[in-house]
Parts: C-alpha cells; sequence; structure tokens
C-alpha cells in the first residue's frame, strides 16, 4: 500500500536507527544524507563520504586516490557489493588506510554519473552499476570496473582485495604512471564531450530524420518475438522512445510497417514474464528473447511511458488489449507507486537478501496449493512457468544459481502466438475470466517478504508520469487519472519549485525537496504540465510550463543552441551532456517538445525561435543518427510548421552550414576517423557483382571484427544506399588481449577486406554507389567514439 512500510527493509531500518530504536556497530558520514542508495550504505564499516568539497579536501590534504562508488538504490549488483565487500571490516580497513572513499546515487546526482560513466566506458568497453571508479585528488578516473568480488573468480574478475592493494602500491611506488594515465583518460573524455557538443549545422528536416530513423530501426527488430535484439541471446529492453517513434511516424504517414513492429512488441510484452500478471507492472526489461524471464527491477520510467505508449496504441488501432493492458498500468502506478500526499516513487527493487525475483516466483505445487486441482488446471491452460535459468545474467553479470523448480509466470508461448496472428482477439475475455485465480495468488503472495521500495521522487520521472496519465485520461476516458496527475502535479510545484527566484530541485524525499534541478527536471515537468493543459484546458498549466520554460533557457541554454545537462559545478571535471534518447528521453529532447508545444498553443513566436536555435544546433547530430535520438525526431515532426516559423531565413533550406571558427587555430582533436579510412571498388564476376571495402587502420589500432566478441562492443559493418547487398563477407579476425577484457577479442589490425556481393547485373546502370562503415578505434587502453566512415564506389571504372 501507498506510504506503507515494507518488512525487511534496510531504510526502514536506518530510520529506526535514527530514533534511536536498533544499535549498530558502524555509522558514518552518509547517516545524514537524507537520500535512500546512501542511507544503505550508512552503517558500513568503510568510512564512506558523499559526494562533495570535505571528501576532496581530505583527498588532497592526505594525497590519496579517491574510490568513486555510483549505484542506486534498486541495482542488484550495488547490493551484492554492499554485503560482500562493503560490509566487511578487513575489508573496509583497506579502504579506509589507504583511500577517500566516496558513494553517489546516480539518481540524485546524475551528472557524476554520466562524466564517470564515460570514463569507465572508455576504459573497459562497456558500462553498469555500481561504477567503481579511482580518481586522483583533483577527480580525474585513472581506473575503473562495474562489481569487483572480494576476491578472484571463475569469471575472470580481478579480487577487490588485489585491485586496492595494486593500485595502493602503484600509487605510492609509481604515482606519475597514475597521473599519466588520468591525463590521458581526461583528454579522450573532452574529446567525446567536444563531439557531444555538436557544431556542425546541416538542413532542418524532420520527414527525413524520421524516415531515416524508422529505416535504421526496423530491421533490428525480432521478427519472431518483437522488440529490439542487442544479440541472438538477449537482452531486450522495451526502449520507450524508440516505440514512441514509430508510433508517431505511423501518425505522420500512415506507414503500416512501423505499426506492426510496435505491435508485436506490445504483444509479446503483454504476453511474457516482463509483465507482473498479478501485481501488475512491468519489470525493467527481460534477460532473454522472448520476454519470459525478467530482471525483476519495476521502475517508475517504465511504467510511467509504457502507460502512454499502450494507450497511444490503443488510440491507433482500437485493440481491447492495449485498453486492458494500460489500465492495468494506470492501476498499479496508484497502487504501489503512488504516495498518499500525491506524486510517484521511483523503483522497486528486484531481490530479497540476494535472491532475484523471489517474491514473484513460483512453483506449479505452490499455485495448486493456493487454487486447488481444479482451478490451476484451468489456470494453467492459459498461464505457464519459464524456470528461471541455473545462473542468470543480470545487468551484464552472471547471478547466483536458482532453483530449477521456481518459475515466472507468463501467457502461454503457443497461446501468445495464436493470440498475436489473431490481432489479439479474445485475450482480455481470457484472462479476465481468470481474475479471481489471480487474485488468489496475489492475496498469498503479497504475505512473503515484499521488495524495497525507493521513495524518493524525482522531478522528471514525475513530469513523465504527469504526462503519461493526462494523456491516459482523455484517450481511455478515466477522469481519475487527471486527478492522479492533478495531485502529483501540485504537490511537485508546492515542495519543489520556488516561485521566487524560479528554481526547481531534483527530488523530493521525506517531504522535503533537495538537490539543484537538472535539464531534464524542468522540461520534462513542464512537458507534463502541457500534458494537463491540452488535457483540461485549464491555463494555469501552460502558464506553469512557461514558467519553467523560462527558467530552463535562463539556466542551462547557451546563445549559439546548445543546452548544458547540469548546473556546472567546480566538482565537474568535464561538463556532461546529453546523448541521446535511450531509455528515457533526453532533457534536450524534452526541451524541444516544451518549446515547441508551447509555441503551438499561443501566438509567441519567441518560444519557436528558442526550440529553432537549438534543433539547428543539434540538426548535424539529428541527420547522423535519428534513431538515438527519437523523442526529440517525433518533437520536429509533431510540431513542423510551429518549428519553421522560429526557424531564421539563413538557416532555412540551407544544404549544410560551416562549422564555429576553430579557436584554437585549426587544430582538431582526434577521433576514429583519424585512424582509420575506408575505401571500395566494384568488380563484376561470372556469377556476382561485388564491392570490396578496404579499411585501413593505424598501427597500435583496431576494430572490431563481425560480429564482435562481446554484446557491448560495437562490431564493424558496411551498408549501401540505395542498394542492398545479399551479403557481406566480413575478413578472418585476430585475436587481441586489451587491458578491459578477461578473455582475447576477435579486431581488424592493418588492411582489412570486406566484400559485399550483390546479384549478377545489380552495378550495370549505376555511375555510382554510395555507402558507409561504421567503425570503431580502439587502443590497448582506451576506445574512442564510432563513426560513419562514408565511401564512393565509382561503378563505371570498373
Amino acid at each position: 500500500l501507498p506510504g506503507t512500510a515494507i518488512a525487511g527493509d534496510p531504510r526502514e531500518r536506518d530510520t529506526a536507527s535514527e530514533a534511536g530504536g536498533k544499535e549498530y556497530a558502524h555509522t558514518n558520514r552518509l547517516i545524514d544524507s537524507r537520500n535512500p542508495y546512501l542511507l544503505l550504505h550508512a552503517h558500513n564499516p568503510v568510512d564512506w563520504y558523499p559526494w562533495g568539497q570535505e571528501a576532496f579536501d581530505k583527498a588532497k590534504r592526505e594525497n590519496k586516490p579517491i574510490f568513486l562508488s555510483v549505484g542506486y538504490s534498486t541495482c542488484y549488483w550495488c547490493h551484492v557489493a554492499e554485503r560482500t565487500i562493503y560490509s566487511n571490516p578487513d575489508i573496509a580497513e583497506l579502504m579506509n588506510r589507504w583511500f577517500i572513499n566516496v558513494k553517489v546515487d546516480r539518481e540524485q546526482r546524475p551528472d557524476v554519473d554520466r562524466i564517470y560513466m564515460l570514463a569507465t566506458q572508455l576504459l573497459t568497453g562497456h558500462g553498469g552499476w555500481p561504477n567503481n571508479v579511482f580518481l586522483t585528488p583533483d577527480l580525474k578516473p585513472f581506473y575503473a570496473g562495474s562489481y569487483f568480488p572480494p576476491e578472484d573468480d571463475a569469471f575472470g574478475r580481478p579480487g577487490f582485495v588485489r585491485v586496492l592493494q595494486t593500485l595502493h602500491d602503484l600509487w605510492i611506488g609509481e604515482p606519475d604512471r597514475l597521473f599519466a594515465a588520468a591525463e590521458s583518460l581526461h583528454g579522450a573524455m573532452q574529446r567525446v564531450r567536444q563531439r557531444q557538443a555538436g557544431g556542425t549545422t546541416v538542413a532542418i528536416a524532420p520527414a527525413a530524420w524520421m524516415a531515416k530513423a524508422r529505416t535504421t530501426l526496423l530491421p533490428r527488430f525480432d521478427p519472431d518475438h518483437g522488440g529490439l535484439m542487442s544479440s541472438a541471446a538477449g537482452p531486450k529492453f522495451p526502449r520507450e522512445p524508440v516505440l514512441d517513434l514509430l508510433l508517431a511516424g505511423h501518425r505522420v504517414d500512415g506507414g503500416g510497417e512501423g505499426l506492426d513492429r510496435v505491435t508485436a512488441t506490445l504483444d509479446a510484452m503483454a504476453y511474457g514474464g516482463i509483465r507482473d500478471h498479478l501485481g501488475g507492472g512491468f519489470y525493467r526489461y527481460s534477460t532473454e528473447p522472448t520476454w519470459s524471464v525478467p530482471h525483476f527491477e519495476k521502475m517508475l520510467y517504465n511504467n510511467a511511458q509504457l502507460l502512454g505508449i499502450f494507450a497511444e496504441a490503443y488510440r491507433r488501432t482500437s485493440r481491447p488489449l492495449y485498453r486492458h493492458v494500460a489500465e492495468g498500468l494506470a492501476d498499479y502506478l496508484s497502487r504501489q507507486m503512488m504516495a498518499p500526499a500525491g506524486g510517484f516513487y521511483t523503483a522497486r527493487d528486484s531481490q530479497i537478501d540476494g535472491d532475484e525475483g523471489a517474491s514473484y516466483l513460483w512453483t506449479e505445487a505452490e499455485i495448486e496449493t493456493v487454487l486447488g486441482p481444479a482451478d490451476s488446471r484451468r489456470f494453467f491452460r492459459v498461464y505457464a512457468l519459464t524456470p528461471m535459468p541455473s545462473n542468470p545474467i543480470i545487468d551484464g553479470t552472471v547471478g547466483p544459481a536458482h532453483d530449477p523448480k521456481r518459475g515466472v509466470l507468463r501467457i502461454r508461448l503457443p497461446i501468445a502466438e495464436t493470440l498475436r496472428n489473431a490481432g489479439g482477439d479474445g485475450v482480455v475475455e481470457m484472462v479476465s475470466a481468470l481474475e479471481p485465480s489471480r487474485r488468489k495468488l496475489l492475496a498469498v503472495r503479497d504475505r512473503r517478504p515484499q521488495p524495497a521500495r525507493d521513495e524518493k521522487m524525482t522531478i522528471d520521472l514525475n513530469g513523465l508520469a504527469i504526462g503519461a496519465l493526462a494523456k491516459s485520461a482523455v484517450v481511455l476516458d478515466r477522469p481519475e487519472y487527471m486527478g492522479w496527475a492533478r495531485r502529483a502535479a501540485e504537490r511537485l510545484w508546492g515542495l519543489a519549485y520556488d516561485p521566487r527566484t524560479g528554481d526547481l530541485d531534483h527530488e523530493i524525499f521525506r517531504g522535503r525537496a533537495q538537490t539543484a534541478g537538472y535539464l531534464a527536471d524542468y522540461a520534462l515537468l513542464g512537458r507534463g504540465f502541457m500534458a494537463m493543459y491540452d488535457g483540461t484546458g485549464e491555463a494555469v498549466w501552460r502558464e506553469r510550463a512557461s514558467m519553467l520554460a523560462d527558467a530552463l533557457l535562463a539556466r542551462f541554454a547557451s546563445a549559439d543552441g546548445g543546452l548544458a545537462s547540469a548546473p556546472a559545478g567546480p566538482d565537474l571535471v568535464i561538463a556532461p551532456l546529453d546523448g541521446g534518447d535511450n531509455i528515457v528521453p533526453s532533457g534536450t529532447s524534452a526541451t524541444i517538445d516544451l518549446l515547441l508545444r508551447l509555441a503551438a498553443s499561443s501566438d509567441d513566436t519567441r518560444y519557436a525561435a528558442e526550440a529553432a536555435r537549438i534543433v539547428t544546433h543539434m540538426s548535424g547530430r539529428f541527420a547522423a543518427h535519428p534513431d538515438n535520438w527519437a523523442a526529440a525526431v517525433v518533437a520536429v515532426n509533431r510540431n513542423e510548421a510551429v518549428l519553421d516559423k522560429g526557424l531564421a531565413p539563413p538557416a532555412a533550406g540551407v544544404a549544410a552550414a560551416a562549422p564555429p571558427a576553430d579557436p584554437s587555430g585549426g587544430f582538431r582533436i582526434p577521433d576514429t576517423a583519424d585512424h582509420v579510412t575506408a575505401t571500395a571498388v566494384a568488380r563484376t564476376r561470372s556469377d556476382r557483382d561485388e564491392v570490396t571495402v578496404t579499411l585501413e587502420i593505424d598501427g597500435g589500432y583496431h576494430v572490431n571484427a563481425n560480429p564482435a566478441s562481446l554484446d557491448f562492443l560495437i562490431p564493424t559493418t558496411v551498408a549501401f544506399d540505395p542498394v542492398s547487398s545479399t551479403r557481406v563477407e566480413y575478413p578472418s579476425p585476430v585475436r587481441f588481449k586489451p587491458a578491459f577484457a578477461a578473455e582475447a577479442l576477435d579486431v581488424y589490425e592493418g588492411l582489412a577486406d570486406v566484400v559485399a556481393v550483390f546479384p549478377k547485373g545489380t552495378l550495370n546502370g549505376a555511375r555510382t554507389i554510395a555507402g558507409r562503415v561504421t567503425v570503431q578505434a580502439c587502443d590497448d587502453q582506451v576506445c574512442l567514439p564510432p563513426a560513419d566512415l562514408p565511401f564512393t564506389v565509382k561503378v563505371s571504372d570498373q
């Protein structure tokens, strides 16, 4: 129930200790943090500091490196680290003696998280939480990793004790080596930041960006089970901004292929184990391709966005299933995520005492005990239990063993396939008939220990929830949803916004707002208010959205159209910028949407001009990778006429504008394109046409083979326009052992030929064929940002 204590919740135990209800052997500075995740570590023997000047000054004064650990309250491996490492007095003693130890909640400080996740990705080629980074006293990173077991393990992960000892010895014996590594990595971070800053502008072409995004995304959807494929074995994330883009593309031109991909994905998710068929809501992601076995975190950002997407899909298709799922999502938010006074909590944990999914899993015998033989037989005609894998992959790392008899509820795959082929007809009636059985099972499940709930409320994610509820209230004709949105909006406005200064705080915890707001807070809350205005016609919501937009522009916008994502501060070694719309709309994309919606709702052209300035600044990035900026592409297509009014005459219709003057006098930061070149030659064989693309890779660098050795690595790929090859033959790779991987990787070095094969006669009559190679250059320590290398084949010269 909203607002009730959760049995076994460590945060509740911390609260008791503050009131003198329980004695602890250790208490550190985090006890005063007023943050759920940090409070989980307040009684570790580690001498933790929150992120701040006190820790930085101590590191400089004592000449010690900083150990920074970034996580969040529902992170599975963060809990494992807390139990196995930070609660161990012997390990804590080494940490306290050799390092200054700092804990950060990524949901409280997304700017710090973004900076040091970039460092980890550059050092290791991947990222995840906890993100553990070792810094010099001036906050520059030199070593990083995710979860470290206490001792070396069978999966090749170095033990944390060995990591601590090795880095301490280097700090004492070879400090220049660590400082040089820190300077090198900091330089690479600055180069990535420079790329993210944009600068090159192109013609504003919303329809073309939409078309390119769909062309890029559609082939990546799983034809059997829906969803974007990350690899043949999973995992699968809903990727809500992408689903929204494909729905918006259907609105723009009525194209059916994108809508088909969305409905296939929504069907598979609705039937699968990623949906909680008893308690409601969706889990964070599926660990495998069929959506059957989830990672059991429940996040506000997932469920809020999926509410809006299922409601929109219902509006597009009139399918009862989508209405049924959307109403279930709204009900879940109101029962499990809504605070009594209004507003929405952040997340639910996935585990109980290290047992992933413990609250949610069943055996067939348990279900039969609850329902009885006859009802359980009826139940299992529709539902099935998917066994948990013996060692599940959780956030990219092998988790603990599971009882193979325990499984995840889902609608049976054969039934789900039949329903999907029939357009979903009959599914609502079928599952509604089993409602009494589900209620009995839920009542039993609720008596089990329940996962902890993170009861902070972040403004950005509440903005998503307010917008989704306001929209769904109209689409589904459910006025109570508007009431829930209104209560949240009023509470956030009253607690987090200062009308005298225009300042907006980032989070509310235990009734108090704190932490200076980020770009995404202003933009997503303003966007939620505009959904309230659209749904109610009440001018107060547009007025408040306008106030947030004005405050946002004053704090985060620059004259050239660039947007900072966070308030500037001396504790940030680079200025973090938005990198795209991954699992939620970025602050940049939400700002564009907010400004265009404000401009569309009045005759005020000021907001259209501001939106046009930002879109122009970002146009090169939108044109190059519109699939990475799904929410921005949706916004500019939805309000293209408004955007046109805001474009200054010199910017409209220009094919390409020159980049701004380089203050360095012509020096350009190196990137992948400086270390890899691509040339191509066309040939006609007796049975086929070919294009051979030759990659020339600088000495000391390599690129990933195709297929890549690890899921998170970017493979080398070749594509052509407007023709398509029947197959691409990639060269045999060489084995390379980088510092960031436990095993050797497949890579290409030196000269590498990629052969694209076309049907005989494809190249006849064509003068030139354009193509591109997507590639990422790495050395043994650092990977540069990936690049698309264009090439042109002169067919007439074959």
